[in-house]
């Protein structure tokens, strides 16, 4: 505890100094922690836009779905797709199973036809556990039926939610009437008319410009599906148990496959990889900066005291003593600064959040998002113990030159 009294007492003695090198540990610290908490939000929103945005927790799916293209619609489906999601709703671990149909076809309102991706989905289940409606272009319906609805619940009735670019390349509004036409289970061409009942907004430019959705019914009329489904998207009760999830799931189903989203979520993957190629490279640089910051202080600090040492030597500490003490010196900057560049970070979060930035769209997106930094106490922890690392390796030069100071050149040294 001397030697730490000591390191404490040298630090106040030259306050400068250790102002600077504070206030590029502080630097560091807030730089790293909030670039932390804007990937938490950035992974988050991947996380859930996926999730709810048709995948769910897990994936059933036919064996062969993944190895190539479909010749004609439900080539490579679940042949008793409802049957399985009965079979899965009894699961305790499961809180819903979706049944979905993806298809291809062409869209029509008689002049011009359009290449489209369909989904069909069941239309009371869904939005109760995804975001279809939230994207819904204008929200529920407004007086006069000129606003966007959801699909209705009839099986009787045949309708169409568009995404906002298909709409557009057609003319079409809420209310227009189009034609479906898609081949059937057996390759014979089929076509539907419905209604448009409303228009979503889902982000993305290519999915707006392709993507529309029909209820499961219309899509048994138009397909001939004989209730099979090309996927079944499970919803867990508890999330972070996916994987135990996906075992049991799969044993159960042993004829399919079962994939959890985060494999079938190809840009989530891609932003995550990408976020922590940049986070990485940040905390190198930084990582460098408090290093030859710290260093050059306690180096400084050396020189200056050469006397001090020389005295100190002559006195009884052994040079590990010495090196200890510049140790010390650095641990104390490290806490010191840690603690300061918290505070910083979470008052600079709360006023950042309080703002309520609005931040650009992202490339391929058509809206931008609020500004949510994340409180991320594991990556406050990672940060503190990085620099206290990166200041401790930063302080073993300093360290070893005082301690091969020799005591009467030490004494002589002016």
């Amino acid at each position: 505890m001397i030697l730490a009294r000591l390191a404490l007492r040298n630090l106040l003695r030259q306050r400068r100094r250790t102002a600077l090198t504070l206030m590029v540990v502080v630097a560091g610290f807030l730089a790293l922690s909030l670039a932390g908490g804007f990937m938490a939000q950035t992974f988050q929103g991947l996380a859930d836009a996926a999730i709810r945005g048709g995948l769910g927790h897990l994936q059933v799916m036919p064996r062969d779905a993944m190895g190539g293209d479909e010749a004609q619609s439900l080539e490579q489906s679940l042949p008793d797709g409802e049957a399985l999601a009965a079979r899965l709703r009894r699961d305790p671990a499961v809180a819903e199973v979706l049944p979905r149909i993806q298809f291809m076809g062409l869209l029509s309102n008689g002049p011009k036809s359009v290449a489209f991706l369909g989904t069909a989905v069941d239309p009371v289940l869904e939005p109760r556990h995804m975001a279809c409606t939230e994207a819904l272009k204008g929200g529920a319906r407004a007086p006069g039926g000129a606003g966007s609805r959801w699909l209705s619940a009839d099986p009787a009735a045949r309708e169409v939610v568009l995404g906002v670019g298909l709409a557009r390349a057609l003319g079409a509004s809420v209310g227009s009437s189009l034609t479906l036409m898609s081949t059937t289970r057996e390759g014979a061409l089929n076509a539907v008319d419905v209604e448009v009942a409303g228009l979503q907004d889902l982000g993305l430019r290519e999915l707006n410009d392709r993507l529309l959705t029909i209820s499961l019914a219309t899509a048994d009329q138009l397909l001939d599906s004989a209730m099979a489904r090309s996927r079944l998207s499970v919803v867990l009760k508890r999330p972070q148990d996916i994987t135990h999830a996906q075992a049991r799931v799969q044993a159960e189903l042993p004829g399919t496959s079962v994939k959890p989203w985060f494999e079938l979520a190809s840009f989530y993957r891609q932003v995550k990889l990408l976020y922590f190629a940049i986070f990485g490279f940040m905390g190198l640089v930084l990582f460098l900066i408090v290093l030859l910051a710290t260093a050059n202080t306690l180096l400084m600090s050396v020189m200056e005291r050469v006397r001090e040492f020389g005295v100190l030597r002559a006195i009884g500490l052994q040079p590990r003593q010495l090196l200890a003490l510049l140790q010390w010196e650095g641990a104390l900057l490290g806490l010191l600064g840690s603690a300061l560049g918290l505070a910083a970070t979470l008052l600079l979060r709360a006023g950042l959040n309080a703002v309520h930035l609005q931040m650009p769209a992202p490339p391929g997106t058509s809206h931008g998002y609020e500004l949510d930094i994340h409180l991320v106490p594991i990556v406050y922890l990672l940060v503190a113990v990085g620099l206290q690392a990166t200041i401790q390796v930063s302080a073993l030069f300093p360290g070893l030159k005082a301690a091969r100071l020799r005591i009467v050149e030490a004494l002589r040294h002016v």
